[in-house]
């Protein structure tokens, strides 16, 4: 039976009265190293966490145990744009701690956190700003994420919708990227990329362990997990580090990796006359763009890799670019073609000299006088910087536009190759009377990539489905099967004892672990950096490390540690230094409380308890799948009324749209049913 929603709502009160004596961060700066401080590698996110805390400014309104912190980050100084990032402190509560995140990554067999931190970076809105922010974690029941059945079930999200950002790492220093949206996702000032780079800075900073996230990023109507994967060889966020994560749907790293390859190493002089038997404007998409990039484009990859880096170097708007020779056909020119070349080119050699050292937007008035020593008719160069505008002059692009505040023209030199590669493939001077020599706009080529996206590899026609190409829709299916990634930020790092005991260092760092001696073998949390006196002894060891495991999870609230394995019992009153080597691993034995054992046979304290609790019967969750799943992906499932296994709903052939049926059998037991035999009365 599927249990209560409930909701943990925080509301803010208004940023104006908040502003008041509050640091103000640099957005671009925050969480680089030294800034705000120098966080501690040895101490482990939870003392990382603290200290950042100590910098923040705590809000008001916020009450019970919830608590709530802020920082103001800067985005720019002219004109001033603040935003503002908030943590909020979930304090885990009965009767339903579990995060389905960490299922979903396989993450289910770590121990409940007492604790988690959310990271969020609310869309910037008048009422906002007018009337404070409010928003919610929310506990309810089914949802986008979780599973399909005719029993109840019961997932945790985060309420993300209009959060630029949005982040929760738990006590243990493993965490989650619920939602990114930038610029086309309705943010105002600042980007995806800088919101992932903050994102991250923060991670590295506060050395987090491993954050999953979910990608279902688009595109308009393309998935870019696909788009980049195939450009790339990887997610949109592998450029921070993210890597596959789990399978979903039975498909294991060798096989997304082999689909990958597959689909960026299509070679285009096979894919283009297959495109020409039923599309005329495919085949010249693909010429246009192996005209632009001044190199031969051999393969679908190579051809989506060179589209996507062209369009960060495109313009939003048009952009055309004409011969600059062309001027000298308007019937306002009276002046020789020598002479116009002359003034042209006098006009560039001035924007370049007066934009050095670094490019940089130049008025009418400068240029005419640095022209001016140089050409003495002064009609000429006046009908010279009028007719200029958006020309082709040499290797640059000569642009024009009025100074919306000033309202005085200025002009900017653009390198041709870097704005027209095409114009900088076949020169610039073909014909004095050519007036449009290169016209592309961002949205043009969108329109170009999204075309090539649809009828290659989304909707392929049935001339790529044949043959050769009959393996491009199993691919597409298996790199869009695959949502789950995840950044290892301890990858390289071993755990390690520090020796800060020596010199002038008054603490030392110890990486410690448990053993629960009358509790679940599974009951093994990962290790923990324990920080003691220089000079401490093994008795203070083991009480250190029952404090801060014991406030880390739930189910250690009871732990009491009893030994230090490998020491003996005589040897508590002796310095740690002196027993423990430098660079191996304390581990500390004790046992935990009946209660406590209740709960850990139950497993109730595991991420995954949750599922545990959908299916009837006292067993583990089954997940027995055809695709070859065994474990809970995220993906909608059902649940077998016979054996109780589960079940993807699309590997049993229910639609998406569709429900469940109330009684519901695996392919297995349906063909057990099947061949009973006859009873005859």
């Amino acid at each position: 039976m599927a249990a209560a929603a409930k909701t943990m709502v925080v509301s803010l009160g208004s940023s104006r009265r908040r502003k008041r004596g509050e640091t103000l961060f640099r957005f671009e700066a925050f969480c680089q190293p030294g800034y705000p401080a120098n966080f501690a590698g040895a101490g482990g996110f939870r003392d990382n966490m603290r200290t950042l805390l100590g910098f923040a400014h705590l809000e008001a309104g916020v009450h019970g145990e919830t608590k709530c912190w802020s920082f103001q980050l800067e985005l720019h100084r002219h004109p001033p744009t603040v935003v503002r990032l908030f943590v909020v402190e979930e304090v885990a509560a009965s009767p339903q701690p579990q995060c389905h995140l960490c299922r979903h990554i396989g993450w289910g067999r770590h121990l409940v956190c007492s604790k988690s931190y959310h990271f969020v970076l609310p869309r910037r809105e008048p009422a906002a700003e007018a009337d404070g922010l409010c928003f919610a974690i929310n506990q309810h029941n089914g949802g986008g994420a979780g599973k399909a059945s005719s029993k109840g079930t019961t997932t945790t999200t985060a309420s993300s919708k209009g959060h630029l950002l949005h982040g929760v790492v738990h006590l243990n220093g493993y965490g989650h990227l619920v939602a990114l949206h930038g610029l086309e996702g309705g943010s105002d000032f600042v980007s995806g990329h800088q919101i992932m780079d903050l994102w991250d800075r923060i991670c590295s900073a506060l050395h987090v362990r491993k954050v999953s996230l979910v990608d279902t990023a688009r595109k308009g109507h393309m998935e870019l997990r696909l788009l980049h994967g195939v450009a790339y060889g990887g997610t949109w966020f592998g450029r921070w580090g993210y890597r596959y994560g789990r399978p979903s749907y039975g498909v294991a790293l060798a096989s997304y990796q082999q689909s990958l390859h597959a689909l960026s190493s299509i070679p285009l002089c096979v894919l283009v006359p297959h495109l020409s038997c039923f599309s005329q404007e495919l085949p010249m998409v693909v010429t246009k763009y192996q005209a632009i990039s001044g190199h031969k484009l051999l393969s679908l990859g190579d051809l989506l890799r060179f589209m996507l880096e062209l369009r960060t170097r495109l313009p939003a708007t048009s952009v055309t670019a004409m011969d600059y020779r062309g001027i000298m056909s308007e019937a306002s020119c009276r002046w020789s073609a020598k002479r116009v070349d002359m003034a042209a080119r006098a006009v560039v050699d001035a924007l370049r000299r007066a934009a050095e050292p670094a490019a940089r937007w130049v008025t009418r008035q400068e240029v005419r006088d640095a022209a001016r020593a140089y050409i003495g008719d002064t009609g000429l160069l006046d009908f010279v910087l009028k007719s200029l505008g958006n020309h082709i002059v040499g290797n640059y692009v000569v642009r024009r536009t009025m100074n919306p505040v000033t309202k005085v023209l200025e002009y900017c030199l653009e390198d041709v190759s870097s704005v027209l590669p095409a114009v900088a493939a076949t020169g610039a001077g073909a014909g004095a009377k050519t007036r449009v020599r290169f016209q592309l706009t961002r949205a043009q080529l969108m329109r170009d990539l999204a075309h090539l996206y649809r009828h290659v590899l989304k909707e392929p026609s049935q001339a790529l489905t044949a043959g050769a190409f009959g393996a491009i829709p199993v691919a597409v299916r298996m790199v869009l099967d695959i949502k789950h990634f995840v950044k290892d930020y301890n990858e390289g790092l071993v755990a390690t004892a520090s020796n800060g005991g020596f010199g002038h260092h008054p603490h030392i760092n110890l990486c410690c672990t448990l053993i629960v001696s009358n509790g679940s073998p599974e009951l093994a949390p990962p290790y923990e950096t324990v920080t003691l006196p220089a000079h401490a002894t093994v008795g203070e060891l083991k009480w250190e490390a029952q404090r801060v495991f014991s406030e880390m999870y739930l189910g250690l609230r009871s732990f009491t540690a009893e030994s230090v394995v490998g020491v003996g019992a005589d040897q508590e009153g002796s310095p740690v230094l002196g027993i423990v080597d430098i660079g191996s691993a304390v581990v500390v034995q004790g046992s935990v409380g009946d209660q406590q054992r209740q709960e850990t046979n139950g497993e109730e304290v595991h991420e995954a308890a949750v599922v545990a609790a959908v299916c009837e019967g006292s067993g583990d969750v089954v997940v027995d799948c055809v695709c070859g799943a065994d474990d809970d992906d995220g993906e909608r499932m059902a649940c077998c009324d016979i054996c109780e296994a589960w079940q993807h709903t699309r590997c049993a052939g229910i639609a998406d749209t569709d429900d469940v049926p109330h009684v519901f059998l695996c392919s297995r037991c349906d063909n057990d049913v099947v061949s009973f035999p006859s009873l005859n009365c």
